[in-house]
């Protein structure tokens, strides 16, 4: 028997028809319940609801050039979280080094070595030396270099070029500044959503099958209807902000924390 939704859509109500819930999305992983949090069904009413335009405005970039976008994702990632991350690319912005001629390397080591305020905190930038030589190879290269930007894949293998960003910073700046549904984000947040659908195995992680993980998650993206970069963003958000909810259900796979790379 189908699963019935009613969802709004743009204001207004809109009938979702969803497969049995025992009933297969891909081989292995289940639809689910769309009422129960974290499977298939779940993240395909989301993503068909007012939240999932929240999300899917049209752009997920967040800088105005490909240095700057190129900047926000490198001083983000593994090991910062989100809004610190974030504080550090724009106080390297408004300082004027993501234009013009690429700055030194000490330059970006003390402004990146300086307190970031965040609400009414002071906070200091966890990797300032390693990112900042990192960032000021990138800015470097594409100083020099016009990256193709014309294929997402090929971006994407230019961008694994450089010092630094591996295959989730990679696929992050590829899906931001082209809106690539060709590539996924594979982080720490998408891999436990997959966990608890049954998309991934607890055998598996991302510093050492990340492609396999990817191509299987835009496969579950198509098998729903919904764009990749949508949903990579939709589930992003939701895994975040759900906190001890998501703790709670992986004890019950009895999951290892799993160490990530850039």
């Amino acid at each position: 028997m189908s699963q019935q939704i009613s969802v709004i859509v743009g204001g207004k109500v809109k009938r979702l028809f969803l497969p049995d819930s025992s009933q297969q999305v891909l081989p292995g992983v289940r639809w689910g319940h769309h009422y129960m949090t974290f499977t298939p069904a779940f993240w395909t009413t989301l993503a068909c609801s007012d939240e999932a335009g929240e999300v899917d405005d049209g752009s997920f970039r967040i800088g105005r050039t490909l240095k700057e976008e190129v900047a926000a994702c490198l001083l983000g990632g593994y090991g910062i979280p989100a809004e610190i991350g974030l504080a550090a690319f724009y106080h390297v912005r408004d300082c004027g080094l993501l234009t013009g001629e690429p700055p030194s390397e000490n330059t970006l080591h003390r402004i990146l070595s300086a307190p970031l305020i965040i609400g009414n905190r002071k906070v200091r930038y966890r990797f300032a030396q390693q990112r900042s030589k990192y960032l000021c190879a990138a800015l470097i290269k594409l100083h020099n270099i016009h990256p193709p930007v014309n294929d997402d894949l090929s971006f994407r293998q230019w961008l694994l070029g450089l010092s630094g960003i591996g295959p989730k910073t990679a696929s992050w700046i590829t899906r931001n500044w082209l809106k690539s549904d060709r590539v996924a984000i594979i982080d720490i947040h998408i891999y436990r959503a997959g966990l608890l659908m049954g998309l991934y195995k607890l055998d598996e992680s991302p510093t050492k099958h990340y492609f396999q993980m990817e191509e299987r998650f835009i496969e579950f993206a198509r098998a729903i209807n919904v764009p990749t970069s949508s949903l990579d963003a939709i589930i992003w958000r939701q895994m975040k902000n759900a906190g001890s909810l998501v703790f709670k259900a992986l004890s019950q796979l009895d999951c290892h924390r799993i160490t990530f790379s850039s």
